[in-house]
């Protein structure tokens, strides 16, 4: 025979996943708008059933209630890889679209004021020069349009120079702020390993913290039994150097090789800007040293094998433009043309990269949003759910005590 005080137990363990599930239900309206929140769900199961003896010879089955198995976040974690890794290669494709541009912005071509047209206006004024050789005011803008040029070079030498080392500034606080995540990690690893597997506003922090150290570098993550997250650094070679096991960070530093997101970004970003100063200086040295290929005269420029230090000689008495002069001119407008085209179409290129990269992360974004975003119209309909299920249990509660009230107080013996 069941016992009376059955209905009791079975109504308060659903009483108990009612309110766990209000409770739950509420907390995700709470931070619906909360950045990095996962939507968090109660997990219920049903409790093991009790043996019926009734006329027959086998026993009936007679459920016991529900209980609570656990309490956790809603996680796509194929989707959270693919973010992550999608992440770095945005990062990546921006450091060096924002590089590209830079560089843009400091060679300024084309332009009234750029480096080409400080070249195009002293060879016109030679080309004047030597249709009168002899006039002094002639001669004295052919080193008015050469000053022109060293400041112009100097002024593009100045801002590539002060760029790489911005950039390589950017590349050690981009180094730093990783190390700095893989510290907060490792802490949490720690925090939750000893709270228990239902440390689910703990792993949501932890994972705000890995996607951001993911668009600074490529990452691969291994979610451990213990609630850990091991981490480690994706490399060419497919041998993952590990940054964070447990609570044991190893830190990244300039030697680490590192191939994707904002610090391989930053690093390709160094590459390239040294390689268009060495390109800017080479042209502008040549070019003034072309210009000093006269026929007679004394040079126009001193010191071209260096852009600082060269400078014009406005006491030169100059001679006449000889072909030498206009042939090398000419391979040297047509070196510095080839390098503004490239790193046209380079900039080109990039910009979009970036774009299609942002979309495929928006897209991505919107999945798991859709999986671990809170909807608070699914919300308030679970609210209404969870109420009348809790509500239900009352009753259950209510209707057993009525029968023990009929068997206690009614049933007594007369």
């Amino acid at each position: 025979m069941v016992s009376t005080f059955h209905g009791l137990e079975t109504g308060k363990r659903a009483l108990s996943v009612g309110q766990a599930s209000i409770a739950t239900t509420g907390h995700n309206i709470a931070n619906a708008n909360t950045k990095g929140y996962s939507r968090q769900q109660v997990n219920q199961s049903t409790t093991p059933s009790l043996d019926v003896w009734t006329n027959s010879t086998n026993p009936g089955q007679l459920g016991s209630g529900v209980s609570i198995d656990s309490i956790t976040r809603v996680r796509d974690r194929f989707l959270d890889n693919q973010y992550r890794d999608q992440s770095a290669t945005l990062a990546d494709a921006q450091t060096k679209q924002a590089t590209f541009d830079r560089l843009e912005s400091i060679i300024n071509e084309p332009s009234d004021s750029g480096l080409n047209a400080a070249m195009d206006q002293l060879w016109n004024a030679w080309q004047d020069l030597s249709n009168n050789p002899d006039s002094v005011s002639a001669q004295a803008v052919v080193k008015e349009r050469a000053q022109a040029f060293v400041e112009a070079a100097q002024s593009m030498d100045s801002s590539m120079a002060n760029m790489k080392t911005d950039l390589n500034e950017q590349k050690t606080a981009a180094i730093s702020e990783a190390n700095d995540y893989l510290k907060q990690i490792a802490s949490l690893n720690e925090s939750i390993v000893r709270g228990g597997n239902g440390s689910n506003d703990l792993k949501d922090q932890r994972d705000v913290l890995v996607e951001k150290l993911s668009s600074l570098a490529p990452i691969k993550v291994d979610a451990q039994s213990n609630g850990a997250y091991n981490i480690s650094l994706v490399q060419k070679d497919d041998a993952p150097l590990a940054l964070v096991v447990g609570t044991t960070v190893s830190e990244i530093d300039d030697t680490t090789e590192v191939t994707g997101g904002k610090i391989a970004g930053l690093i390709a970003a160094e590459n390239k800007v040294e390689s268009n100063h060495s390109a800017l200086i080479s042209v502008a040295t040549t070019f003034a040293a072309a210009n000093n290929k006269t026929e007679g005269g004394t040079p126009l420029f001193s010191n071209t094998a260096s852009i600082t230090a060269m400078a014009v000689d406005f006491g030169a008495t100059l001679g006449a433009p000889t072909a030498e002069m206009e042939t090398d001119i000419k391979g040297v407008k047509s070196d510095y043309q080839k390098l503004v085209s490239t790193l046209g179409a380079e900039s080109q290129s990039a910009t979009r990269s970036v774009a299609n990269f942002e979309a495929t992360l928006q897209a991505t974004e919107n999945r798991r949003q859709s999986v671990t975003g809170v909807s608070l119209d699914e919300e308030m309909a679970n609210l209404v759910k969870f109420q009348h299920s809790y509500s239900a249990a009352a009753r259950l509660i209510s209707t057993t005590d009525q029968m023990l009230d009929t068997i206690i107080n009614r049933m007594a013996a007369r």
